[in-house]
């Protein structure tokens, strides 16, 4: 009896740990958003008074403001079915992100199109087109919750796929959402709050140039300017990196000053045919605008694990980008330019979270740089981490090793 009592027991302890612990994982579980380091177009609504409304958005019904909610500005509808429409050329890889709030009254719902020239042209917005892309975030009843909706135009069937139908993925209301879209290699991804629902091939029918959005909700006996959905953090961007190479955890850039045209030679370097940017400045304890040309560095590898601030980064592919670094100072140092380090936060829970991650990531990576001989350690204590104020970013100085905070960047690619 004993002896049973005791296979029983140590069948059961195989049971839970053969099958109790071998739960499925995939890109569902562990693909992480990985944001464009191109900026096309970003807005945090920081700098807009309150009341007012953001250049370059036609408003093609209704009406709209900027508002403040939770500490935060947002787009706010003061109409139902108010649609605003930003003209952008989007390049074949890219990335958009923005945080929503969605009322609870009325079942707001937000919807983001992407279109062609030709959608355009026939001006209609709605589910059945014309747009490549059709996203809904929305609120949900029995029980409360919010959703996203996610349709995509196939033109090889001419027709459109629901890619994510509403139900079936129900995330916790009352609460921002970040969304976040990747579309690189043809592949779509779509990520809520840090976690991807879905991955479909997409290519559009022809050249995306502008994005749009609709504010909507039912009725209900409030003005729906007090129950809308809400927009803000919208940023979109391009990649610099072919699909494949490693990004994430933070993004390098040679800046020289001004639109030069005749870059030097540099070794760490995508390539001799140089991706290059404008990029504006803000300078902490110099406040004014640099106008420069940025030329993007690849990276051996992500050099920070999911989650985490401490740089990982050994090994001799690490040690030959060092070399290739030093190699190019001399050339940036001549030219008055500097290395510029933006942390990407991307893998973060939250907005705040990615913030912060972001942040954390330019010191902690900065730091390693100037263990490395690049930037000086005592310059970066006083200048940056004592005296940080969020900063997007960080410059080190090629001529003195010295280091600027970097308040708001805004890039564009040359043509």
């Amino acid at each position: 009896m004993r002896d049973r009592i005791i296979f029983r027991m140590v069948l059961l302890g195989w049971l839970i740990a053969g099958y109790g612990y071998a739960q499925i994982r995939g890109g569902a579980e562990t693909a992480q958003f990985e944001p464009g380091d191109m900026v096309l177009y970003q807005e945090d609504l920081s700098g807009t008074p309150i009341g007012e409304q953001v250049e370059g958005w036609k408003i093609v019904r209704g009406s709209y403001e900027v508002a403040e909610f939770q500490g935060k500005r947002w787009f706010r509808p003061l109409e139902p079915d108010t649609r605003i429409l930003r003209s952008l050329t989007f390049p074949q890889d890219f990335s958009v992100e923005f945080t929503t709030y969605l009322s609870a009254e009325g079942g707001a719902q937000l919807r983001i199109f992407l279109y062609t020239a030709r959608d355009l042209e026939r001006e209609r917005m709605g589910p059945d087109g014309p747009s490549q892309l059709y996203l809904i975030v929305g609120r949900g009843y029995h029980p409360d919750h919010d959703f996203v909706h996610l349709r995509v135009y196939d033109p090889t069937q001419r027709r459109y796929q629901d890619v994510v139908t509403p139900g079936s993925y129900k995330f916790t209301p009352n609460q921002p959402h970040r969304i976040a879209l990747q579309v690189r290699g043809g592949q779509l991804q779509l990520f809520v709050d840090g976690t991807r629902v879905a991955l479909t091939p997409f290519r559009p029918e022809a050249p995306l140039v502008a994005i749009g959005f609709i504010f909507g909700g039912g009725g209900h006996e409030l003005p729906y300017k007090d129950r809308p959905a809400l927009l803000d953090a919208l940023r979109i961007a391009g990649y610099s990196r072919p699909v494949g190479r490693a990004t994430g955890g933070v993004f390098l850039y040679w800046m020289f000053p001004g639109g030069q045209e005749n870059l030097p030679r540099l070794q760490a370097a995508q390539s001799q045919t140089f991706n290059s940017s404008t990029a504006l400045f803000a300078v902490s304890g110099e406040p004014r605008t640099m106008e420069g040309t940025l030329v993007p560095i690849d990276l051996p590898a992500n050099p920070f694990a999911p989650g985490e601030v401490r740089v990982r980064a050994e090994g001799q592919a690490w040690q030959e980008f060092v070399r290739r670094l030093q190699a190019d100072l001399p050339a940036v140092r001549e030219a008055g330019g500097g290395l510029v380090i933006v942390g990407d936060g991307g893998d973060g829970r939250t907005e705040q979270e990615s913030r912060l991650l972001a942040n954390q990531r330019a010191i902690a990576f900065a730091a390693w740089l100037a263990g490395q001989g690049i930037g000086n350690p005592q310059n970066l204590l006083a200048g940056i981490v004592i005296n940080n104020g969020g900063y997007r970013g960080i410059m080190v100085v090629a001529s003195n090793g010295g280091y600027r905070g970097i308040l708001s960047l805004q890039m564009e690619r040359r043509r």
